[in-house]
């Protein structure tokens, strides 16, 4: 029994469970985006030997409470840590058997007391029956996994799954006992694709209605006489045969049916391709992303009364009920495969639904339902919006989506009081600990005074959330702008304000840092700012067709438009004469899924994004400068738009005359250099503006501070400053130590200096975005980027005292991550906020659960420096190396622990903000999954002196660096490599940087050399 114990609490025991763990959920993310969330449940998320994985945990940190005697004083916040983790899956078990969640569906005037359930289930009921005569649940099951009986009229039903098609597409199978049925496309504004009906059948495809009956209200109606297939439609008919519009004829009432012949409606067109006098739908499987149409199918054997019948059975989509009839001689029977329902004892009433979109956009700001609850004869009003529920009998209601047209709603719903309760006062519990840890007196943390700097960030940030030159080598043509507009001018241009297509009111000259940034992926183009680049745009746009500026990063495509660069101009992709060059080539690529294009084709549809910018702008679809004086609209317009649009004549010719004089006075004063008379065209139209905009724009000092912000251009600028300062630093106290010297302390305090100096600029670059959004610079990849970089440096600051080593570490890493920041593949625009991140959980959430990773970052660079003088170490200098190591590693266990701290409660708050937002505090999305990973991941490294073979300097060092990789795959891989909640790319990766792939060579091979030179000196790193 003493050894089962010991087995069980031990420190290995623990190591195995959390790699074990780790590998599993990690295995878990990439089934997700491969087959899919519910495989990835099935194979493992629900699966009982992973269930026992956790159990075994809760078992092993129960059972070290009592074997290392955490119940004493000293150790009581390890011991909170170890309890509320206990709890947390005490209280997810309870969730997972108890709890459950949904959706409700409900339709502007109508009410709903019904939520379709996440579990699938097969439903038998008999037909003019409300009532289910059974309800089975089903998970993908095998095919020889499912076999279930329900007595009706007192005989027995017996129902056996056959086949299981994850993805089928419907094929009409001529069979003797069959029914007649029909097989069309159809093509109208509502709906479009292909469709089988049968005879008896009606279906509605958007607001077109097919009938295979009699049935006075279908628009269109088929018939059968006589083996002869006839139709008929409510409007006159028109018919031709495909591809021939020249032979029209025109018809009314009931129509011999001809197949491959084109009918068209004033609503829809319409063909006839298959008709079969006796047949029945059967499945054909094919792959997931083979068939637009696809969907789950199962086949089943059905007995009753010794009458067997194989029936084909759909999975209905959400909130419809697709039930397969079936008949026996003296039974109707409809089969239904789909989502679980559970019936709730009161209803909802959609009063009405709403959304708020961004002034002059189609992007919405917010979106809620004003709904009555309905319960015994009592109604209660409430409004469900993003982040503010309805609780009612343990139900709790969120605003989740909303149907196309905008007149129905969708909440989820969630009904687990006693796992989430549970859950939360194990997160309580676990965060009391963590933070103790960092205030008990006997914490090795305590002397780094993180604590009080943690708990002032975040006071501070729960408080606030209530409330030019490119340094990328750049390619250059010798084609060059001649008399370009002058600079100061064009940024008095530049401070016009524009509506963007997105709804945000912001300077011209932001739009156009954002244009060229997307165009040509640099900061300037031949020597123009942005401002100019657009001026010039206008001005003259002949000229600038030919300037290459378009960015065509792909061999491909280049050889195909016949350049030798990575720059191609207007004219070299449009064609004069000959048309667009990728004419043709860009619509196979869209009819591609995502999963089948390859780099080229990725390439093509950017290229063809920048053409549709430059076109816009040609045609000056992007200075919707004047503000709409119709009431309530808050649309901005366009010069040729705005002119129509006003009733006052002298605002009219205003509008009508403005800019084509402006263009005139400009192109003289480039000949002049005098720029007043286009200068005071300019303060008429800002005036304009002021005095006609419906809303609130950005007064002259934000325009000067978003002006300025652009301007400078810090997070370029600072990358190669902090990553040169701090290599510089690096190398210098490596070689202090390599070579027996003391580097001067005014030499640490003048690198010191920079480092801070460019600190300093961080941070007020930092404070001006957020001023200049109105939101906490952490809502995208870019931001949350450069706000790794801003905590990796204040993490050199913390542990510089220490030694200086940190500060330059971190001075490295700061300047990579703003390095990464400034990639192709990021996007530095200044957008407005989707509903769900307007809360002030997106300030607490992030910036904790970002801010960790600069202190695993500072981990990471710690172990390269320690297995870099691990490398260099020779007899001379071993002692002076081994001090270094082993002050370093201190400084490293400390600073992971720390982050890890951080990660830990940044992954909680998370879990909270999901379930205030979503109604649910863990879905196993792959962010949440790999945040989780990445706690296991750092739990291994910091507790690895507990187990003996892991107590080495080197060993922990090394993990310090290979951990790292967990926190790059959470943040970037989950991002642009998987699907789900988090995803920026939904599962379609980037490309892969080449750099990246030496980092990790490098890494490899840094570490075998260190392996063949360590001695493998052992340290506590307690110290």
């Amino acid at each position: 029994m003493n050894m089962i114990k010991k087995i069980l609490f031990s420190p290995v025991t623990m190591v195995v469970l959390l790699v074990a763990a780790s590998f599993f959920m990690g295995l878990a993310t990439f089934i997700e985006n491969d087959y899919g969330a519910q495989q990835a449940k099935l194979l493992i998320y629900n699966a009982w030997w992973f269930e026992l994985l956790w159990l075994l945990m809760v078992i092993n940190f129960g059972g070290a409470i009592f074997q290392q005697k955490l119940y004493k004083r000293r150790k009581w916040p390890t011991l909170a840590i170890h309890v509320g983790f206990v709890v947390i899956l005490l209280g997810a078990a309870v969730t997972r058997y108890v709890g459950y969640e949904g959706l409700m569906h409900i339709r502007e005037g109508e009410a709903s007391n019904v939520i379709l359930l996440k579990d699938k289930a097969v439903k038998v009921k008999t037909s003019g029956s409300d009532q289910f005569a059974g309800v089975f649940t089903f998970e993908n099951q095998s095919d020889a996994g499912f076999s279930e009986s329900v007595d009706i009229k007192d005989e027995p039903l017996e129902i056996t799954l056959k086949h299981n098609y994850p993805a089928a597409i419907k094929q009409a199978e001529p069979t003797k006992d069959g029914v007649p049925i029909i097989g069309f496309v159809l093509a109208g504004k509502s709906a479009r694709g292909f469709a089988y009906i049968a005879e008896g059948e009606k279906k509605m495809m958007g607001n077109f209605v097919v009938a295979f009956r009699e049935d006075s209200t279908a628009d269109l109606q088929f018939m059968i006489e006589n083996d002869t297939f006839y139709m008929e439609t409510r409007k006159v008919l028109s018919q031709s045969q495909m591809g021939n519009q020249n032979e029209r004829k025109f018809m009314k009432g009931k129509q011999v049916i001809e197949s491959k012949v084109l009918y068209q409606t004033r609503r829809v067109n319409f063909v006839i391709q298959e008709t079969y006098q006796s047949a029945r739908i059967a499945a054909k499987p094919t792959s997931v992303s083979g068939h637009a149409a696809a969907l789950p199918a199962l086949v089943f054997d059905v007995n009753y009364r010794n009458q067997q019948q194989d029936v084909t059975v759909w999975q209905s989509r959400e909130f419809e009920y697709n039930p397969t009839a079936v008949q026996f001689s003296d039974l109707a029977l409809e089969i239904d495969y789909g989502f679980e329902t559970v019936e709730l004892p009161f209803e909802i009433y959609l009063n009405d639904f709403e959304i708020a979109r961004y002034p002059g956009s189609n992007s919405p700001s917010s979106f809620s339902s004003h709904v009555t609850v309905k319960k015994n004869g009592d109604e209660h009003p409430y409004h469900i919006y993003m982040n503010n529920i309805l609780k009612m009998d343990g139900y709790r209601f969120f605003q989740s989506s909303y149907d196309q047209d905008e007149k129905g709603t969708v909440l989820s719903v969630n009904r687990d009081r006693w796992g989430t309760g549970i859950t939360y006062v194990g997160y309580f519990i676990l965060v009391v600990g963590l933070i103790l840890s960092l205030m008990n007196k006997y914490s090795f943390l305590r002397s780094t005074r993180v604590s009080a700097l943690a708990l002032t960030l975040f006071i501070t940030l729960g408080f606030v959330s209530g409330t030019g030159t490119n340094a990328f080598a750049q390619e250059h043509s010798h084609v060059a702008v001649v008399e370009s507009v002058d600079k100061q001018h064009a940024e008095s241009f530049g401070e016009l304000l524009v509506q963007d297509k997105q709804g945000r009111t912001k300077p011209l000259n932001t739009l156009a840092f954002d244009i060229v940034h997307k165009i040509s992926r640099k900061g300037t183009v031949q020597g123009l700012t942005p401002a100019q680049f657009f001026l010039e745009m206008h001005l003259d746009p002949q000229a600038m067709m030919h300037i290459p500026f378009i960015k065509v990063g792909n061999d491909a495509l280049q050889e195909i438009l016949g350049i030798e660069s990575s720059y191609a101009s207007y004219a070299d992709i449009v064609k004069p004469g000959k048309g667009y060059a990728f004419s043709g080539m860009v619509e196979k690529v869209y009819a591609k899924s995502p999963a089948e294009r390859d780099k080229t084709d990725k390439e093509l549809i950017k290229v063809d994004e920048r053409i549709n910018i430059c076109y816009g702008i040609f045609s000056e679809r992007y200075l919707a400068v004047f503000p709409s004086q119709q009431e309530g609209n808050h649309q901005w317009l366009t010069p040729s738009e705005a002119y129509k649009k006003v009733t006052n004549s002298a605002d009219s010719a205003f509008l009508h005359d403005v800019f084509p004089i402006y263009m005139q006075e400009v192109e003289k004063a480039k000949q002049s250099g005098n720029y007043e008379a286009a200068s005071e065209i300019l303060q008429g139209i800002e005036t304009y503006q002021r005095n006609n905009a419906q809303y609130q724009i950005p007064s002259p000092f934000d325009v000067a501070v978003e002006q300025t912000y652009y301007k400078l251009d810090v997070f370029k600028k600072l990358f190669p400053f902090y990553a040169t300062v701090g290599f510089l630093f690096l190398i210098l106290l490596i070689a202090a130590v390599i070579q027996g010297r003391t580097v001067h302390k005014n030499v640490i305090r003048i690198f010191g200096s920079l480092v801070f100096l460019g600190f300093i600029f961080h941070t007020l670059a930092l404070a001006a975005r957020w001023y200049i959004s109105g939101h906490a610079p952490m809502s995208n990849g870019y931001e949350s980027m450069i706000f790794v970089s801003w905590v990796t440096i204040l993490a050199g600051f913390i542990f510089n005292k220490y030694s200086p080593f940190a500060l330059s570490a971190t001075a490295i890493l700061g300047g990579f991550t703003l390095m990464v920041a400034n990639l192709s593949f990021m996007d530095p625009q200044i957008t407005n906020l989707v509903p769900v991140l307007k809360s002030y959980w997106l300030t607490l959430h992030v910036s904790v659960i970002t801010g960790s990773y600069g202190f695993l970052g500072l981990g990471a660079i710690l172990g390269i420096i320690n297995q870099i003088l691990f490398i260099v170490k020779k007899e001379q200098n071993r002692q002076r190396i081994i001090e270094t190591i082993e002050k370093l590693t201190v400084i490293n266990h400390k600073a992971l622990t720390f982050g890890l701290i951080l990660l830990t409660i940044g992954t909680f708050l998370g879990a909270v903000w999901a379930n205030e937002s979503w109604g649910r505090y863990w879905g196993w999305d792959p962010k949440e999954t790999w945040s989780l990973i990445t706690i296991f991941v750092y739990t291994i490294v910091t507790h690895g002196r507990l187990v003996s073979g892991m107590r080495g300097i080197f060993i922990f060092n090394v993990m310090a660096v290979y951990a790292f990789f967990s926190v790059l795959m959470t943040y970037f891989g989950v991002n642009y490599y998987l699907s789900g909640m988090h995803s920026y790319g939904g599962g379609d990766p980037v490309p892969v940087p080449a750099f990246v792939y030496w980092s990790v060579g490098v890494l490899v091979l840094l570490t075998l050399i260190a392996v063949l030179k360590n001695k493998n000196i052992r340290i506590t790193t307690e110290k």
